[in-house]
């Protein structure tokens, strides 16, 4: 997986977290980092929150970094995937066409998914049941998920059904980010 280069330096220690959820919620990814995440974790809030910017330092923490000739860093996928929801969809769909195309196993097996961009993909009944075998296997198997969002659990209630969203929110730690964009002169 290659970290995009926005992202490829940030960390807990880079994030500017203000107000008492943000603080609490790197406290909670540090300590899932360090021991092993048991439960998943749902994270939602405004546009430019710095929600990404904290599955990605999970990310950085985690994976191994290796430099290839080109200078990019590329990151082992052993321990952790990050993916935007729209593209394990459409890696799902290629995998009708080409079925050693698929991550499904991937998704399914790995110690922890991060999936991010919840919300942006249609929400139609043939998205969620192509979603619903990575929810319910990684809950049946008590692999940990970590969600990102711009929605509220309302609207994502609505957009993933009910099976999906009980199984992502079933004693999960969910935290609500609030403030200005980071990216509109707030925080960064």
């Amino acid at each position: 997986m290659r970290i995009c280069k926005r992202f490829e330096n940030v960390s807990f220690d880079n994030y500017k977290a203000e107000t008492s959820e943000q603080k609490k919620l790197v406290e909670e990814l540090k300590q899932g980092v360090k021991g092993g995440f048991s439960n998943n974790i749902l994270i939602i809030g405004g546009v430019g929150t710095g929600k990404t910017h904290l599955a990605y330092s999970v990310v950085n923490a985690l994976a191994e970094k290796k430099t290839a000739n080109n200078g990019y860093r590329y990151y082992s996928e052993t321990s952790v995937i990050y993916r935007p929801i729209k593209s394990i969809i459409d890696n799902i769909r290629a995998a009708w066409k080409d079925p050693e195309a698929a991550e499904m196993n991937s998704y399914c097996s790995v110690p922890l998914l991060i999936i991010d961009e919840i919300g942006v993909q249609y929400g139609t009944e043939s998205e969620r049941t192509e979603l619903y075998e990575i929810f319910n296997r990684r809950y049946e198997d008590e692999l940990p998920i970590i969600a990102v969002s711009n929605h509220d659990k309302d609207a994502l209630l609505r957009i993933l059904g009910q099976r999906i969203f009980d199984r992502l929110t079933g004693g999960a730690k969910i935290f609500e980010l609030t403030g200005r964009s980071f990216r509109q002169g707030g925080r960064e």
